[in-house]
């Protein structure tokens, strides 16, 4: 299976299909497995700052008067880099993650293709994947 560029449509990979699925497929899992160590470290700081909170509002006027507690805006720029931007990677990689089931359908669907085209991303990603060894 000859697989192309889209942008540049020349010919990068010369892959057996069932190898080029097997690849998408690991490449899929691994994403997928990206998700979820992003969404671990959310909830992480997210029950990270409600203890916090939580310790703050149980202690007296006279103690929250003495304990120092960063400024509203701090708060804000520390959540944009610990919750939204994280956010937006794994939209990334779901839409990536929707590229690699549409090309795993193709291969599935029609068997007797010879040809597919993949974009840079994803064909530097098959690309990684050949130089580990094909670990799965």
């Amino acid at each position: 299976m000859l697989v192309r560029d889209e942008v540049h449509q020349n010919i990068s990979i010369h892959i057996s299909p069932a190898e080029l699925l097997k690849m998408l497929q690991f490449i899929r899992t691994k994403k997928q497995q990206e998700i979820e160590r992003i969404k671990n470290k959310i909830n992480k700081y997210i029950q990270k700052k409600n203890a916090e909170e939580t310790f703050y509002q149980s202690l007296s006027p006279f103690r929250k008067l003495f304990t120092g507690r960063s400024p509203s805006h701090h708060q804000a720029v520390e959540y944009i880099a610990h919750v939204k931007e994280p956010l937006h990677q794994i939209d990334k990689i779901k839409q990536s993650i929707f590229e690699l089931d549409h090309s795993i359908h193709i291969l599935n669907e029609e068997t007797s293709r010879n040809e597919i085209t993949l974009s840079g991303e994803m064909i530097r990603e098959i690309n990684m994947y050949r130089k580990m060894g094909n670990a799965t």
